[in-house]
């Protein structure tokens, strides 16, 4: 059996889970429904991954954990510090862009919110990173080698293409702080294949896209 197959079924398992727990969430107490909304992404995305991994069925570079320059003199997770830099200066344009953007088309709107309400949004865009990281690194082991530009869109295709069915039939409508950051962070990662850095967007975008109106679009 090719070895990203395992990772294929988990990563659907690991999805049908997170969606799941949180189509129950209404219908629990309230203090059920922080730990779904905790419990959820972490289960849908970090967790699946560490086994992928640990199983050997994908991968360090096959996620983007480690760079393709690992034996270079200087290179930090095998990549060389112009990478870094230039990941860093991609980030900060894409991260930008996708706010402007959002703002611009009235879909978000800043606003006061609690800092745990923003660090709860964070944990959940890296976790939910990590599933969309399971799903380009089964792409990479599969079709694309080394190439991590197709399997980053692809896989986040997948996934919206997912939440968006499954979504509405379940009742989760998935608002910008949701779908903003998965996408800004895909974008970032078919350029460079670097996760740290499109996990860290990721998480940066989903707790600034947190707020009144990206919480009503979540519906």
């Amino acid at each position: 059996m090719s070895r990203w197959i395992p990772a294929l079924l988990l990563s659907l398992l690991a999805l049908t889970v997170e969606l799941s727990l949180l189509a129950i969430r209404p219908r629990v107490p309230r203090w059920g429904q922080f730990l779904i909304e905790i419990g959820a992404p972490l289960l849908g995305g970090p967790l699946p991954l560490g086994l992928a991994l640990w199983a050997g069925w994908l991968s360090l570079r096959d996620v983007g954990l480690v760079g393709p320059h690992r034996l270079a003199p200087g290179a930090l997770l095998g990549w060389l510090p112009a990478d870094w830099i230039r990941g860093i200066g991609l980030a900060s344009l894409y991260g930008g862009a996708t706010l402007l953007a959002l703002r611009g088309a009235g879909l978000w709107r800043p606003g006061p919110l609690p800092r745990s309400e923003r660090l709860e949004k964070a944990f959940a865009g890296l976790a939910r990173e990590a599933l969309v990281a399971l799903g380009r690194g089964i792409l990479m082991a599969a079709l694309f080698r080394e190439n991590p530009l197709p399997a980053a869109w692809i896989a986040f295709g997948i996934w919206w293409g997912t939440w968006q069915g499954v979504g509405k039939r379940v009742g989760i409508r998935p608002g910008p702080e949701v779908w903003g950051g998965a996408l800004t962070a895909t974008a970032l990662f078919g350029l460079t294949g670097h996760l740290w850095l499109s996990a860290a967007l990721h998480a940066l975008v989903a707790a600034t896209l947190a707020g009144p109106a990206s919480r009503e679009g979540a519906g």
